[in-house]
């Protein structure tokens, strides 16, 4: 994953919590314009502030980092599903998908 992905991704996690970049940079103890430098690319990322910004947002970091953002809840729900199958229905749902 590229940084600006991983900068645009933080504002997605912002939006879902209903933050502002002001809001965010306040509680992290930043400048009220940390955060919106942050995203644009002009204040270089660390991972510890990374981490901070998904507690504020309560943004779980497997989801932030998943293949498809927007769909992370479902996956999980489907895997969960999945597992609690007996094997043979497991093979009975990669057959269908095959096919």
């Amino acid at each position: 994953m590229e940084i600006k992905e991983i900068l645009s991704r933080i504002g997605y996690a912002r939006n879902k919590a209903n933050l502002s970049a002001r809001e965010v940079s306040l509680r992290m103890g930043m400048s009220p314009q940390y955060v919106a430098q942050l995203e644009s690319g002009r204040i270089v990322l660390t991972v510890e502030k990374l981490l901070q910004i998904l507690e504020i947002c309560q943004f779980p970091i497997e989801r932030f980092f998943s293949s498809n953002i927007d769909d992370y809840n479902i996956d999980i729900e489907l895997k969960s599903l999945i597992e609690s199958l007996p094997i043979n229905k497991k093979k009975n749902i990669i057959e269908f998908m095959k096919k």
